[in-house]
């Protein structure tokens, strides 16, 4: 046959205060009351409330939703319900309440021990609580390592999460251990991953670009592009300007404080331009800023030309009359450095005069030289479009 000293019951329903006893007692003082393992007083949290053959527990506050609410007999013992007296009657009420109390302590106490070290009430007993006789429970605390066997504790008997960082050894989770995905960044320490944990092709150009372009690239790289748009984390060397802050440029928002402290309020312009060398206190292109613009020029240099005379001599030959002296030779005013021979008499032929003279000639050269080529001086080049990193 079987009996009962308790009653659970769990909160289903909203504002319920009543919650029935479900088994039988002597008094309504052996009743007790835990709400969620804790002990209740009565009066102060419940009441006990009879109505013909049903006891009820009703609460002064209705627990919350889901409350464990243990009710339970803890039959008092602390004296014989009914005493005798010599010469008394012995009524049946009164053996019938006797055996009941005994039948009842026997229930709640389960099997009676003869040890007198071992004592039935209720309440803690050093490392063991005893709450009822179905309900010893182990004190915070009691079991120490040194009373554990090796490998008494198992899987099953570990709750969720009870076993934290400080209790673990060290190298104690191996990697079969580990969850899927359950390592993640925040977990791993700096410099944790060396190469040989990389597999092959692990780090791909996605993975490494924003550490090459905020890294390894400073702001403010000139970079030679052959595309028609800039790259990104690049804007066209085009002189825009800039915000020294957030900004829009480009169609590019960000924070440009960086590079306007680099460039200024404006971007260089290095659209159809050359690039030079900034002379840095060389001397070979002395007196200008970094980044200032300088205009096209021609080393100066000499052109000469040359002139010459000539001198041309000339004979001629003429007869004359009876005087020759009285002659002038006609086309040859100009000429110097006349000299004039006779010949013999020719009778009447006259006589035969040579005249030999020379004559200069001054050639004044006028040189013109012709213009050639375009409207700027240049080398062979390629266009590519200049990209400033921001």
């Amino acid at each position: 046959m079987t009996y009962t000293t308790e009653t659970t019951h769990t909160q289903t329903s909203a504002g319920n205060r009543d919650f029935s006893v479900g088994f039988p007692f002597l008094a309504t003082t052996d009743i007790k009351v835990q709400l969620n393992g804790v002990t209740k007083t009565v009066t102060n949290d419940y009441t006990i409330v009879q109505s013909g053959a049903n006891t009820t527990v009703n609460f002064n506050i209705a627990p919350a939703s889901n409350d464990t609410i243990r009710i339970f007999r803890d039959t008092d013992i602390d004296a014989i319900e009914a005493t005798y007296a010599a010469g008394s009657a012995i009524r049946s009420t009164d053996l019938n309440t006797n055996n009941t109390q005994l039948l009842y302590a026997a229930q709640e106490f389960g099997t009676l021990k003869s040890d007198n070290s071992v004592s039935f009430t209720l309440g803690d007993k050093g490392d063991i609580a005893v709450n009822s006789s179905t309900d010893w429970t182990l004190q915070n605390n009691s079991v120490e390592l040194a009373n554990m066997a090796d490998n008494s504790v198992d899987t099953n008997e570990l709750v969720n999460y009870a076993v934290i960082d400080d209790k673990m050894a060290n190298d104690a989770i191996a990697t079969r251990s580990i969850k899927d995905n359950a390592v993640t960044l925040a977990k791993m320490a700096d410099n944790s991953v060396g190469t040989s944990e990389l597999v092959n092709d692990a780090v791909t150009l996605d993975k490494i670009t924003d550490l090459i372009t905020s890294k390894l690239v400073p702001t403010g790289t000139v970079i030679w592009y052959a595309g028609t748009s800039a790259p990104t984390g690049y804007l066209k060397a085009n002189g825009d300007a800039i915000a020294n802050g957030n900004g829009t440029t480009q169609g590019v928002t960000t924070n440009f404080s960086a590079l306007y402290a680099v460039v200024g309020a404006n971007l260089p312009d290095l659209r159809g331009e050359f690039v030079r060398g900034w002379d840095d206190g060389k001397g070979t292109d002395s007196g200008r800023n970094i980044r200032s613009s300088q205009s096209d020029q021609n080393k100066q240099h000499n052109h000469t030309a040359t002139s010459s005379s000539t001198t041309a001599s000339k004979t001629l030959t003429g007869t004359f009359g009876s005087d020759p002296h009285d002659y002038t030779p006609t086309g040859i005013a100009s000429w110097t450095n006349q000299t004039m021979s006779e010949d013999a008499d020719q009778g009447n032929n006259g006589r035969v005069v040579t005249i030999n003279a020379t004559h200069d000639h001054t050639t004044t050269t006028t040189t013109s030289i012709a213009n050639d080529g375009g409207t700027e001086v240049r080398t062979r080049n390629i266009a590519l479009l200049a990209c400033i990193k921001y």
